[in-house]
């Protein structure tokens, strides 16, 4: 029997690395509803490789060119060939996670949230789906308060565990390395509206003297090179085992998102020895110590970024530096993994 049959999108490289120590305290069974994705960092986001839980495969190709009807068929053959204790989807916006959830009885039902207070509906009939999804619900994962914030707005009456993440980044080797404060600050993400990229590059043409360096690509890639000053430099799309390389090269990262259900690159960039500047609107925003591994801005005050990025100098720096190092990574994740240890 299985402790938990997991559901969820793809095998997204922070997930597998969740699955696989989870896998050393339970029995479980993951079920991927996609291969792969068309909306992704870079091509080395997605990971089946070294895998060592048992998992299925509904679609082979983009879960955004899937057949819905044909992953649930194969989705129920699956629940009913297993015996499992509980069952755990990652969210309420696919309908392979509602025939999960009403299939199933609600003792069973758990659910990984990993959608915020800040840019999830709660009113309306977006709201009265997810309090009747929620109503199925025995026990939820938030990944952090402003996902608790979430559910608590809902209405939900199960109980809740606070995982302080949504999965576990790839952690190679690495020595932490004092640096020089340059005034040389990155952007990792998709080049979309979400992310506020288009603020940040208006603000650091007004910043002649500080480079930005944007790692990604999107549908405001044009636009933004465009307008973009000689102190801003675009390097497209990276693989994931080139970023050391870059957060080595660069003093702060800077993650302005108008909403971010969580934000995994601020933890990578934490783990590789440079303090961040992280939207408050970011769910990761919580594991950010304020003036010691980095700062949280408050988005509704436009001046602040900037009043932030004027105010670091080399002695703040050097301080901001000695949080990151202070910062254990490896503490948060056996925190996390241990959050799903309730059976």
């Amino acid at each position: 029997m299985f402790d938990y049959i997991i559901v969820t999108h793809i095998p997204n490289f922070y997930k597998v690395n969740l699955y696989n120590q989870l896998s050393k305290k339970m029995k479980i069974l993951v079920v991927f509803i996609a291969s792969n994705t068309n909306e992704k960092r870079s091509d080395d986001f997605i990971n089946l490789n070294k895998l060592d839980f048992e998992y299925k495969l509904l679609h082979e190709g983009d879960f955004e060119n899937r057949d819905v009807i044909v992953n649930i068929l194969k989705l129920r053959t699956i629940l009913k060939k297993n015996k499992y204790r509980r069952i755990l989807v990652s969210g309420w916006n696919t309908k392979e996670y509602w025939y999960c959830v009403f299939t199933n009885k609600e003792s069973k039902n758990c659910l990984a949230l990993e959608s915020t207070i800040h840019e999830s509906n709660t009113h309306g009939i977006k709201g009265i789906m997810k309090k009747i999804f929620l109503s199925r619900i025995s026990l939820a994962f938030a990944s952090g308060s402003l996902h608790n914030s979430l559910l608590s707005q809902l209405n939900y009456k199960g109980k809740v565990k606070i995982t302080k993440g949504v999965g576990i980044i790839n952690k190679p080797q690495y020595n932490f390395k004092k640096k020089e404060y340059k005034k040389r600050f990155i952007f990792i993400g998709r080049l979309s509206k979400i992310k506020n990229i288009n603020m940040l590059v208006d603000l650091f043409n007004h910043l002649e003297e500080y480079m930005l360096t944007i790692i990604g690509s999107g549908p405001l890639e044009k636009e933004l090179k465009n307008k973009a000053k000689d102190n801003i430099v675009f390097k497209g799309q990276i693989a994931n085992k080139e970023l050391e390389g870059y957060f080595e090269e660069n003093n702060v990262l800077i993650l302005p998102s108008i909403s971010e259900t969580w934000g995994l690159v601020v933890e990578e960039a934490i783990y590789f020895g440079i303090p961040v500047i992280v939207s408050s609107q970011c769910g990761v925003s919580e594991i950010v110590k304020e003036g010691t591994s980095g700062y949280v801005v408050n988005l509704r005050n436009p001046s602040e970024l900037k009043d932030i990025i004027l105010g670091i100098n080399d002695t703040s720096y050097q301080k901001l530096i000695d949080g990151v190092d202070k910062f254990c990574m490896n503490k948060k994740d056996l925190e996390q993994i241990a959050s799903y240890d309730i059976l």
